[in-house]
């Protein structure tokens, strides 16, 4: 007779003892879990972890630096009288003329040739409001032509808004409706004939309107220049001045000449005319 083999499956469990009162007794998991060495770990699990524990707010320093940046953004300082002003009260003065203009004006110590700085749009009234009156005049040195030149393109941004240029001619402010401009050179040399014979230009200012970038001028000074060029040759219409014969217009011829010696007889004539046929904006016609 075999003998039946029984299997015994060993359930291992996990008690815990403890000695109390003489003997062992079993421990709960519960209060296993409440012994002190036990403590420890519960509080570090159960302390909340603050991730941005070490991250401070920002200080209103930092604001303060925003502004400050902000600040220097909508203002600048005059270079002249070191005041901080909205950028809208300064101009931004780049260019070379420009610099050497305010340079000998205001005796501004150091260079400001490798700077842009900023001035005063007071100052800027200030130059053209003190020598306004030198732009009729003849400018001869080149600190002259400097001043004549920052004054013109002052008062051009001024106006430029406003639709009103400068005149070449009288220097005058206008609207650009009185204004055309002349590209040619050989009609505003005779736009130049008719001043000279007025005695309002001198042969050097003649020149310098010639070389002038600008080219806006008065529709009132070609109707004064084709007067007192019909006056000087004693005709009274355009069909007569094309008749006239070469030598009656050598006397004038020697004063296109002091302008400009390569220009011809045929030329100014041809000049003439052109200057003859614009048609003004508002003012009517011959």
């Amino acid at each position: 007779m075999n003998e039946a083999v029984i299997n015994y499956e060993v359930i291992e469990e996990e008690h815990n003892y403890a000695f109390k009162n003489g003997e062992y007794v079993e421990v709960k998991q519960e209060e296993v879990e409440q012994k002190p060495e036990n403590f420890l770990e519960n509080e570090i699990k159960k302390e909340p972890i603050d991730f941005f524990q070490d991250v401070k707010p920002e200080s209103k320093e930092s604001d303060s630096r925003i502004q400050k940046v902000f600040d220097e953004i909508i203002e600048r300082t005059c270079r002249l009288c070191h005041k901080r002003m909205p950028t809208n009260l300064l101009k931004l003065i780049e260019t070379e003329d420009e610099k050497t203009v305010i340079s000998e004006i205001y005796k501004v110590e150091g260079s400001l040739k490798n700077i842009s700085p900023y001035v005063c749009v007071s100052h800027i009234k200030a130059i053209i409001k003190d020598n306004i009156d030198k732009l009729e005049l003849a400018s001869t040195t080149p600190s002259e032509q400097r001043l004549r030149s920052f004054i013109t393109q002052n008062i051009l941004m001024k106006d430029r808004q406003s639709r009103r240029q400068i005149c070449q001619v009288c220097h005058m402010v206008k609207d650009s409706s009185q204004l055309f401009s002349i590209c040619s050179k050989n009609t505003r040399i005779a736009i130049m004939i008719g001043c000279i014979l007025r005695g309002t230009h001198s042969i050097d200012q003649a020149k310098s309107y010639i070389k002038n970038f600008s080219r806006n001028t008065c529709y009132s000074h070609r109707e004064e220049s084709i007067d007192m060029i019909f006056e000087h040759l004693g005709v009274s219409n355009i069909q007569e001045f094309l008749k006239c014969a070469t030598f009656s217009m050598s006397d004038l011829l020697d004063i296109v000449k002091e302008i400009d010696a390569n220009i011809t007889v045929k030329q100014f004539i041809s000049a003439f005319n052109a200057l003859f046929l614009k048609k003004p904006k508002v003012l009517s016609s011959f």
